[in-house]
């Protein structure tokens, strides 16, 4: 798995990039993760302060998630848990999915079966 990080308003530091590099190696346990993109901010500005937002390139559409919380370590932890929370529902059975509402149509659509029927 290719990570890219952009840590803004944080010290770059191994152990930070470790901590990180441990989430994500979680995920990749649930679906092969191909690349992922990691940014985690801190906004002083703003409350609460920290934001963390992960970009997965997984198989099929990719994955995407956000969170805002008052320390980074507590933002990465909800980011990790949405992003889990997405790859669980992706392998959820089809069976447990909820079915559509519209019935199910005969062969052909009514157009033709009408033309069908019509004297030529």
């Amino acid at each position: 798995m290719t990570v890219q990080y952009h840590l803004r308003g944080l010290k770059d530091e191994p152990a930070l990039r470790r901590v990180l590099t441990r989430g994500l190696a979680t995920l990749g346990e649930l679906v092969r993760v191909a690349s992922a993109e990691v940014v985690l901010e801190r906004q002083q500005e703003t409350t609460p302060a920290f934001q963390a937002v992960v970009s997965l390139a997984v198989p099929g559409a990719d994955v995407q998630a956000a969170a805002r919380d008052h320390t980074w370590a507590a933002a990465w932890q909800k980011v990790l848990s949405r992003l889990r929370e997405q790859l669980e529902a992706r392998q959820a059975p089809e069976e447990a999915r909820p079915k559509s509402r519209s019935p199910a149509r005969p062969f052909g659509s009514r157009r033709a079966r009408a033309g069908a029927a019509a004297p030529g």
